[in-house]
């Protein structure tokens, strides 16, 4: 069996991003097609795609099929220097600023035949470990009240009620801190629970082998 990748976005991926967008979220919460292409011409290399190229009769019956195999789950978002989500980053691809220091997640998608399977999960740690690899500040993301628990695994800290109302639903603020504050004190443990999902996602991809000990500074520890 040939395993999964992850690799970032093409145009050529637009309708099969746009299904599966479409089977997660609702109408009023989903990115059309329009607002996705916006997304893969700015930021291409925001998107992180994870591809099953040996998916089977069952998992082929969603039309999320790609040139290289079955789209399985992709996370987006913008880079920005603003701290906070805030819903005009949703319709405006051009407020992403590719130096900006905190990397925004507008969406975690997993198609429905892969859910539940840890797939979602990977594709996480994996942002997590690339976003701290180009010394970003961390990641921002506004989640739904039943998955603060979920993003908290990764150590993103639940800031309370987000100034987003995307779709019109209410949304939680989680901040997930690359490197050490001046008070990091509170936050020693979510560093932790970040430092170990780096860890694990170093030992998942092989992408980082040729380059020995590469990683940024914000996680000493693991030199």
């Amino acid at each position: 069996m040939v395993p999964m990748f992850v690799r970032h976005a093409t145009m050529d991926d637009l309708d099969a991003l746009h299904s599966i967008e479409s089977a997660c979220f609702p109408p009023q919460e989903a990115a059309d097609i329009e607002r996705l292409a916006n997304r893969i011409e700015t930021y291409p290399q925001h998107f992180w795609l994870l591809v099953n190229p040996d998916a089977d009769g069952a998992d082929a019956c969603f039309p999320a099929r790609l040139a290289d195999g079955m789209l399985v789950s992709f996370v987006n978002g913008m880079t920005t220097d603003h701290p906070d989500l805030i819903d005009d980053m949703y319709d405006d691809a051009t407020m992403h600023d590719e130096h900006g220091t905190w990397q925004m997640i507008l969406g975690v998608d997993t198609a429905p035949v892969y859910q539940h399977r840890g797939c979602a999960a990977y594709l996480m740690r994996r942002v997590i470990l690339d976003t701290a690899i180009t010394r970003r500040s961390g990641i921002v993301l506004a989640c739904k009240e039943k998955l603060i628990d979920f993003y908290q695994g990764f150590g993103f800290v639940n800031e309370g009620p987000s100034a987003s109302t995307h779709g019109n639903v209410a949304w939680y603020q989680m901040r997930l801190r690359l490197g050490r504050t001046a008070n990091d004190g509170a936050d020693d443990e979510a560093y932790h629970i970040t430092e170990s999902n780096i860890r694990k996602a170093m030992e998942e991809t092989t992408t980082y082998m040729d380059h020995g000990r590469t990683i940024t500074s914000q996680f000493p520890s693991l030199i």
